[in-house]
């Protein structure tokens, strides 16, 4: 499916991914955590940044081609 808006919902996705992996980075964001007294949770960040390229790589696929 190539589609502008689900495209533009991809971005929306991985710029909130984004700013959800920077909250984690600075032990803002607590949630689904195992130890919620630690100061940091990169493995949570990490997590986010990835999923964050992946929505961009799937934007990037679902955006329509110009010729």
């Amino acid at each position: 499916m190539r589609s502008t808006p689900v495209s533009i919902l991809f971005v929306v996705v991985a710029i909130l991914c984004f700013v959800i992996a920077a909250l984690y980075a600075f032990g803002v964001l607590q949630i689904f955590v195992t130890d919620p007294h630690a100061a940091h949770h990169y493995t949570h960040t990490i997590l986010f940044v990835v999923l964050a390229v992946a929505s961009l790589i799937a934007a990037n696929f679902t955006r329509p081609k110009t010729v």
